[in-house]
C-alpha cells in the first residue's frame, strides 16, 4: 500500500489490486503511451538472494516475448533505486479471475455450464502450447493466474514467476515450486516438472470447472500435496453423474500420475477435449489410478490416502442376467431394444440388491475382513506403521475415505452393467425414432461458412514514422460468410514483424453482407527500416475467418532542423488560428476505461493543418482532429498547426494548459488545449 500515489520509473501508482507471496500488485498509470498497466512489485527480500537479478532479468526476458491473445502481455521490467524494489509490468486486465468467478458462483450454488468450461480450459491449453513450443513452462497454472479481459477471453498470467523466484535453488534442493491444490504430482515430490505438469494443473481445473469440486482437499498444503501424489482420483462422473463420459475421459487423461500417462502436448490435451465436447467418443484411460478403487496395504490398517495402494476391486457376486456377449453385441446405436419382461424385472432387481449388499458390507466393516481374506496379510508385519486398537467385534477399525470412494466405484459399476441390462432388453415402440445426441450448437457451427473480404485497406499514414510513435492501421473487411460472425471473434497477429499492440477494437457479430472497420494502434518501432506484419480475424481456439490483412510501414528519420528562415506570407494574414475550446470527449467505450476525443478548427496562415498530442513532434502527430485513447481519467494536451512547421519547434509551444504561438507573419501558428476528463464525464 505504501507505493499509491508515488512514481516507479515513468509509472505513477494509483491503486493497490492485490498480494501474493513473492509480491504486490497496483495498478498504474503510464503518461507517455496514455494508458494505465498492472505492475508487479517483488518483495525486497528476493533481491538479496543470490542470482536474483540475472534470474529475474532472464525470465522477464522469456515471458516479454510470448505473444498471444490468452497469455498476459509483458511490456517492461526494472529496478527501482529509490524504492529498493524490482518490478514487471504487464498488461492491466479489468476482469476478474477465474477464481474469483468461481467463488462467486459457488456463493449461489452455480457451476460454470460445461460449454463454457471448455471454452476456457481449451483457450488457456492452446497458450500453454505456444509457451512450450518456445521454451518456457509455467509451473503454477490454477485460478488465480486465469483472468478475463473485456472481451470475455481468459488471459494466464505470472508465466516465468515459479523459476524467477527460485529461491536459494530450492527447486535443486526438492522444495515444492507451485499450489499444492494444482500441483503435480512430480512437483509435489520436489521435481521441478515439464511441460506435462502445466498439463496436469490444467486437468485440475478441468476437473474442478465440470464438477464443481477440486479432486483432493485436506486440512493441509502438505496434505493435498500427498493426496496428489498417493490417493487415488475420485471419478469426476461420481461427483457430477451429468458429466459426458468422453469428457471424463479426457480428464482421466489429463491427470494420470505418471506424466508419461498423460497427454504429452497441450495441444494434443486441447484437441482431445474439443473432439469430446462435439461428441466424439474418446477412450478412458487404462491402468490409473482414476479407473481403480483404493485396496488396504496388507498389514497396515491406513490412517490416510497415503497407505493406500491402486488395485481393481474385487467384482461383485455374479448374478444371472440375460445380457449379450460383448464380442457379439451389435453396436449401440444399430442394438435393437426389447420390452422389458419378467427377466429384465428380476435382473433390475438382482443389480438393486448387489448394491444394497456392498454399501451394506463396507458400513459394517464386513467389506474390510472380505478384503483382508482376498489379500492375506504377509507374514511380518510392517513395524513402521501403528495399528489403532481393533473394533469391539475383533474387526479391523474401518477407514471412512476408503469406504466412500470404494462405494462410490461399486454402486458405478453395478450401474452401469444395470445400463447394459436395460439397452439388452428394451426396444423402442414402433412409433418411436432414435434422437440423435449430437451437440446443436456445433452442428449449427459446422454448417456456416465463416469468410471474410477487404473492402479498404488505407496505408498507414503519416507514410514515414517516426521511431517509437504510435499509429493507427485500418482495414474495412465485410462478412462474405454464410452466418454471423461467432462472439469473441477477434484480430490476432499471426506473423512478421511484430510490433506493440496498444489497443485493438472490437469486433462485433457482423451479420451476412455487413461490413465493419477493424483497427489495430501500435507502436513503432526504434530501427529506421520497413516493417510488415500479417494478421488475421479469429474466433474459438483460433479458428479463421477469411485470409490475412497485410500491413506495412516504414521507420525513417525525423526531418533535419534546418536554418533556412520559415516562409513569409506577403498577402493580408487570415482570422487567427482556432481550435475547439475545450476538445470533446465525444463517446466513451461501454465500460468506460476509454474513448475519443474530438475537436474542430479553423483560421490560420494556411489551410494545410496538422494535430498533435502531448508535444509538437513528428512522433506525436496524429492523423486528424482526433484520437482514440485508452484510461480515464484523461489528462493530455491537444495542438492543432497551420502554415509551415520546422522542428524543433520553439520552446514556448505547449506550455501551461492553453495558448499559442507563432504568428501569420512567422508562417505558422500553433494553439493547444489541456482536457481533463473523467468517467463522468462520459456523454449518455
Amino acid at each position: 500500500m505504501r507505493l499509491i500515489g508515488q512514481t516507479l520509473g515513468k509509472y505513477r501508482i494509483t491503486e493497490h489490486l492485490g498480494s501474493g507471496g513473492m509480491s504486490e500488485v497496483y495498478k498504474a498509470y503510464q503518461p507517455g503511451l496514455d494508458r494505465y498497466v498492472a505492475i508487479k512489485v517483488l518483495h525486497s527480500f528476493l533481491a538479496q538472494e543470490e542470482d536474483f537479478l540475472t534470474r529475474f532479468q532472464r525470465e522477464a526476458k522469456f515471458a516479454a516475448m510470448l505473444r498471444h491473445p490468452n497469455i498476459i502481455q509483458v511490456y517492461d521490467f526494472d529496478y527501482d533505486e529509490a524504492s529498493n524494489s524490482y518490478y514487471m509490468v504487464m498488461e492491466y486486465i479489468s476482469g476478474e479471475s477465474l477464481k474469483a468467478r468461481l467463488q462467486r458462483m459457488a456463493k449461489k450454488g452455480e457451476m460454470v455450464a460445461l460449454e463454457e468450461s471448455v471454452r476456457i480450459v481449451i483457450a488457456i491449453a492452446n497458450a500453454l502450447d505456444y509457451a512450450h513450443q518456445h521454451g518456457t513452462v509455467h509451473r503454477d497454472v490454477k485460478p488465480a493466474n486465469i483472468m478475463f479481459n473485456q472481451d470475455e477471453q481468459p488471459i494466464l498470467t505470472d508465466f516465468g514467476i515459479a523459476k524467477m523466484v527460485d529461491v536459494a535453488g530450492l527447486t535443486a534442493s526438492g522444495a515444492m515450486v507451485g499450489t499444492p491444490a494444482y500441483m503435480a504430482p512430480e512437483q509435489g515430490m520436489g521435481q521441478a516438472g515439464d511441460e506435462r505438469a502445466d498439463i496436469y494443473s490444467l486437468g485440475v481445473i478441468l476437473y474442478q470447472l465440470t464438477t464443481g469440486h477440486r479432486p483432493f482437499d485436506a486440512d493441509t498444503p502438505l496434505g493435498v500435496a500427498l493426496k496428489h501424489i498417493n490417493a487415488p482420483l475420485p471419478p469426476p462422473i461420481v461427483v457430477n453423474p451429468n458429466l459426458p463420459r468422453s469428457i471424463e475421459a479426457v480428464t482421466l487423461k489429463a491427470l494420470a500420475k505418471d506424466p508419461d500417462n498423460r497427454y504429452q502436448t497441450a495441444k494434443e490435451f486441447a484437441t482431445e477435449l474439443k473432439k469430446a465436447a462435439a461428441g466424439e467418443a474418446i477412450e478412458s484411460p487404462l491402468g490409473e489410478p482414476a479407473t481403480a478403487a483404493p485396496r488396504l496395504t496388507p498389514g497396515v490398517i491406513p490412517q490416510d490416502e497415503s497407505h493406500w495402494e491402486m488395485a481393481t476391486l474385487p467384482s461383485a457376486p455374479a448374478v444371472a442376467m440375460p445380457v449379450t456377449p460383448p464380442s457379439t453385441k451389435p453396436p449401440a446405436a444399430a442394438q435393437p431394444k426389447r420390452r422389458p419382461g419378467t427377466m429384465t424385472i428380476v435382473a433390475i432387481a438382482a443389480v438393486l440388491i448387489v448394491i444394497a449388499g456392498i454399501i451394506a458390507l463396507f458400513a459394517t466393516g464386513t467389506g474390510q475382513r472380505m478384503l483382508a481374506a482376498i489379500n492375506p496379510p504377509p507374514t511380518s508385519t510392517p513395524t513402521s506403521t501403528p495399528t489403532p486398537a481393533p473394533a469391539a467385534d475383533g474387526s479391523p477399525t474401518p477407514n471412512l475415505v476408503s469406504t466412500e470412494i470404494a462405494i462410490q466405484l461399486a454402486t458405478r459399476d453395478a450401474v452401469q452393467t444395470l445400463e447394459a441390462t436395460l439397452n439388452a432388453t428394451l426396444t423402442p415402440a414402433p412409433s418411436l425414432t432414435p434422437i440423435p445426441t449430437a451437440d446443436l450448437d456445433a452442428t449449427a457451427t459446422a454448417s456456416c461458412v465463416f469468410d471474410m473480404q477487404v473492402v479498404s485497406d488505407p496505408p498507414v499514414w503519416p507514410s514515414s514514422l517516426a521511431p517509437g510513435q504510435q499509429f493507427v492501421k485500418r482495414w474495412t473487411v465485410k462478412n462474405t460468410g454464410t452466418c454471423v460472425w461467432p462472439p469473441l471473434t477477434q484480430i490476432v497477429f499471426v506473423s512478421g514483424d511484430e510490433l506493440e499492440i496498444v489497443a485493438k477494437s472490437e469486433v462485433k457479430q457482423l451479420a451476412p453482407g455487413e461490413t465493419i472497420e477493424i483497427r489495430v494502434t501500435l507502436q513503432a518501432p526504434v530501427g529506421y527500416d520497413t516493417y510488415t506484419s500479417r494478421w488475421q480475424l479469429q474466433y474459438g481456439d483460433g479458428q479463421p475467418i477469411g485470409g490475412f490483412l497485410e500491413a506495412s510501414y516504414t521507420v525513417a528519420p525525423s526531418p533535419t532542423p534546418t536554418d533556412t528562415p520559415m516562409p513569409r506570407f506577403t498577402a493580408t494574414p487570415s482570422e487567427p488560428l482556432w481550435m475547439s475550446d475545450p476538445p470533446t470527449l465525444s463517446v466513451c467505450n461501454e465500460t468506460k476505461s476509454g474513448g475519443r476525443i474530438t475537436w474542430g478548427y479553423g483560421g490560420g496562415p494556411s489551410p494545410e493543418y496538422r494535430f498533435f498530442y502531448g508535444k509538437v513532434d513528428p512522433s506525436t502527430e496524429l492523423e486528424n482532429s482526433s484520437r482514440e485513447f485508452t484510461g480515464l481519467p484523461h489528462t493530455e494536451k491537444y495542438f492543432t498547426s497551420s502554415g509551415t512547421l520546422v522542428f524543433p519547434v520553439p520552446e514556448d509551444c505547449g506550455r501551461g494548459t492553453s495558448g499559442r504561438c507563432g504568428s501569420p507573419a512567422e508562417g505558422f501558428e500553433i494553439v493547444w488545449r489541456e482536457v481533463q476528463y473523467t468517467a463522468a464525464s462520459c456523454p449518455p
